[in-house]
């Protein structure tokens, strides 16, 4: 089964202008599942130019365009994957009892979300198994750049077996989700999820911020 949580996070990344960088933090919220993780958390992202990270608990995704390479790395086991963007993405294998089937709807409903003026996008996806998520999304074209977004949203996509067709669906989506609210079936369980853009700071990343961390070890990615 996908990793529910990094498909709920697959919109959370957005681009800023190549002269600097960004950083744009957002909260999470999960309602009504059974679980020792905290139910509330933030999300950081920078973004410098062709270098985007992406940090969530315990884990980064760093996505280097300048070398095609996508790195996960996993903080708590100081260990990291790298995968070839888009060859190693494609190579990912699912059974066909794991394929998502996905819909996007674009309407022309739109509201202004914070400082941002967004539209809304109803998107569903579901497979065999049982899973489904319906989600709400309101994107927004203010935030400068948002298509650098859909390369590290399509890349963490495509880490998730079955999720082919949703990774070239994501472009179907103009602009950056600045709320995202999500009704999940998985199983026996449901829930809801809920993830907010917060700010967007302008800000020199901290030295290293998109390289892999002095002493961590290398490991074959693994799909979950």
């Amino acid at each position: 089964m996908p990793n529910c949580r990094l498909l709920l996070s697959l919109f959370l990344l957005a681009a800023a202008p190549a002269a600097a960088d960004s950083l744009l933090t957002l909260r999470s919220s999960i309602e009504g599942l059974k679980m020792d993780q905290p139910r509330t958390g933030e999300v950081k992202i920078w973004i410098g130019g062709d270098k985007l990270r992406r940090d969530e608990a315990d884990s980064s995704y760093i996505l280097r365009l300048d070398r095609g390479k996508l790195y996960v790395v996993n903080h708590s086991e100081k260990t990291y994957s790298e995968l070839a963007i888009p060859g190693d993405l494609q190579r990912v294998a699912s059974p066909a009892s794991a394929q998502l089937k996905v819909q996007v709807t674009a309407t022309a409903e739109t509201k202004k979300i914070g400082n941002w003026t967004a539209r809304k996008y109803k998107v569903d996806l579901s497979n065999p198994e049982g899973l489904r998520l319906d989600t709400t999304i309101w994107a927004s074209k203010d935030i400068a750049s948002h298509e650098a977004y859909n390369r590290l949203a399509a890349s963490l996509a495509a880490l998730q077996p079955g999720a082919a067709e949703w990774a070239r669906k994501l472009e179907q989506i103009e602009g950056f989700p600045v709320l995202q609210e999500t009704d999940v079936t998985m199983g026996g369980s449901r829930f809801k999820t809920r993830e907010e853009l917060i700010s967007v700071e302008t800000l020199n990343a901290p030295a290293g911020a998109y390289e892999i961390p002095a002493g961590y070890t290398a490991r074959p990615f693994a799909a979950q």
